[in-house]
């Protein structure tokens, strides 16, 4: 059952955080691509996260909105200069099994119980998605107990991009771009394209009387979402080699106006094609990003004992002050 892995002991089964769905691939394990969400995405899950919120923690982070937008890539961004950065931003659970039931009887599993079964070079070179969202949400909740305006909003913006990764199925798979199902660019078609082409219609906002929730369980609603996307890779795969299948007259590529280049990408036919036969997909893990997002965010502030949040009405210089302490550190 283990792949890819040297095995130290057997661990014990567990019950399964959601229900057991679908049946995943197996493909070998490849480096991970530079981007999760489309940059125009992530910084619309976390706008529209802002508005899960209940008072005091929506009037806080929505005088933020702006600084929030602006960061929401960061976690991106770091991938670049941070060396560990990217492996935060994945995991690859098809080198765990390639089978639904068995990733239900492993996880959840806490990082320390998982070094012990496997080597930690091993989990690190096949992604440490909700084990890393999981130390970021605890990072959160020293930061409202500081009650340091900076570090609650660092620690809020990344833990959101984390999050939203993991509501990405192609984040949770080796074949992260086709590569492997020869479907290359599969991975750009489902997080960039199809939110850049459809979001704006896309219903992120919440349910009239919604209600924030306080998840005891911040591990296993984590693994939770992580193993939803998962099951999701059948029809992401299926779909898009059934439009090559099904409409051979459709052109699958086509070079794309992007800001001032042009990209080679699926074509804006493909890309309606796909997005039918998704149903929904993409837009239903953009809006469970955001209910989680909302729901760890207010359950931080929840464990730090709901203090008094930091005055947006600072004085400019402090702000200031805060601004450059937290880089000089």
């Amino acid at each position: 059952m283990e792949l890819g892995f040297r095995t130290r002991q057997k661990p014990r089964r567990r019950p399964n955080p959601c229900p057991a769905i679908g049946l995943a691939l197996f493909f070998s394990c490849i480096p991970k691509p530079s981007d999760a969400w489309g940059f125009a995405a992530h910084r619309r899950i976390v706008e529209a996260a802002v508005h899960w919120l209940p008072h005091p923690l929506h009037g806080f982070f929505k005088s933020h909105h702006r600084w929030l937008k602006e960061h929401a890539l960061d976690a991106d961004l770091r991938k670049h200069t941070v060396e560990g950065e990217s492996e935060r931003h994945y995991i690859d659970l098809d080198r765990f099994s390639v089978h639904m039931d068995s990733l239900y009887s492993w996880f959840p599993m806490g990082w320390e119980e998982a070094v012990m079964q496997w080597p930690e070079d091993s989990l690190l070179a096949h992604g440490i998605g909700p084990w890393n969202a999981e130390s970021m949400y605890l990072r959160l909740i020293y930061a409202f107990d500081a009650a340091d305006e900076q570090r609650i909003l660092r620690c809020a913006v990344d833990l959101a991009h984390y999050l939203s990764d993991l509501h990405v199925p192609l984040h949770t798979t080796a074949n992260y771009n086709g590569q492997l199902s020869k479907q290359n660019g599969i991975h750009a078609l489902w997080e960039t394209q199809i939110p850049e082409t459809y979001m704006n219609g896309f219903d992120l906002a919440p349910a009239p009387g919604h209600q924030p929730a306080w998840i005891s369980n911040v591990l296993g609603s984590i693994w939770c979402a992580t193993l939803t996307s998962h099951a999701c890779l059948p029809l992401v795969f299926d779909a898009e080699m059934s439009i090559r299948t099904d409409s051979a007259h459709l052109p699958v590529n086509a070079y794309v106006e992007r800001g001032r280049s042009r990209q080679l990408m699926r074509s804006p036919e493909f890309v309606y094609a796909y997005h039918e036969r998704l149903k929904g997909q993409v837009e239903n893990r953009m809006v469970s990003s955001c209910k989680l997002i909302s729901n760890l965010w207010y359950s931080a502030w929840v464990e730090a004992g709901q203090p008094p949040l930091p005055s947006a009405e600072q004085p400019v210089s402090q702000r200031w002050k805060k601004a450059l302490d937290w880089v000089l550190k």
